[in-house]
């Protein structure tokens, strides 16, 4: 693929809120270093904004999604394309670069949540400390957290189980502080979040770049894990965790 299509490739995804953040980052660096870009971005924007503007979003019915499918080149359209199936038109167009793009950028990618999550768990690995409170104690650590999120993770002890608590730190995914507890298994670290069900990931099995995650369900809450561990010894770790008090 050359230089300048995958360039653009990755202006929009940016555009289309699909990366991480350091991937996010490495795009704005992109974008501010050639006036091509910069200007397909400004000009994109400005695309996005009229839309909204002139066409708020409607619900859509069964006849309209036949009518755009016609538009698009299933069938020759017999007259002219209004203005709001044309704008349907260019958001399907979007949809379906978006996914080329998605595919391109990971081999097996999540979901936005599970992308931020494995570059929160990888940054706090090459920080001088993977954690904000070191502590092998769950009592210093739970409440530690108080104040700092709208969340209070449970935090259980499992040395027994072979998983050492090592103490916590504060991440922001998707725009919202949340808590990380951070446990052991050998040389191998597992972070750990949670969140409303609602807010947290719909699905399991996942892997991104390497990183292993599993998850879990308590009570209104969505507990996922993140570690470079097997995904064997990942789900017995989310078993001792969903088991214990």
């Amino acid at each position: 693929m050359q230089t300048e299509q995958r360039d653009t490739l990755l202006l929009h995804a940016y555009l289309d809120g699909e990366l991480g953040v350091s991937e996010s980052l490495d795009a704005e660096r992109v974008i501010s270093g050639s006036d091509r870009l910069a200007k397909e971005a400004a000009a994109l924007r400005q695309l996005k904004a009229n839309l909204h503007q002139k066409l708020p979003l409607e619900s859509v019915s069964a006849d309209f999604v036949a009518r755009v499918t016609r538009h698009v080149g299933v069938s020759a359209p017999t007259q002219r394309p209004s203005w709001a199936a044309l704008a349907a038109s260019i958001v399907l167009a979007a949809g379906i670069s978006s996914a080329l793009t998605a595919n391109f950028l990971y081999e097996r990618r999540g979901d936005a949540l599970y992308v931020e999550s494995a570059d929160s768990h990888i940054r706090a690995l090459m920080a001088a400390s993977v954690v904000d409170i070191a502590s092998s104690e769950r009592h210093v650590v739970k409440p530690w957290f108080n104040g700092k999120s709208n969340y209070a993770p449970k935090v259980p002890d499992l040395s027994a189980e072979g998983f050492p608590l090592l103490g916590g730190r504060l991440d922001v995914i998707q725009g919202v502080p949340v808590p990380a507890l951070v446990y052991g298994r050998r040389q191998h670290k597992i972070s750990v979040w949670l969140a409303d069900a609602s807010r947290g990931p719909a699905a399991d099995g996942r892997s991104i770049n390497g990183t292993n995650f599993v998850v879990w369900r308590s009570g209104d809450l969505a507990y996922w894990a993140a570690s470079d561990l097997s995904p064997t010894e990942l789900t017995t770790f989310a078993k001792a965790f969903a088991d214990k008090p």
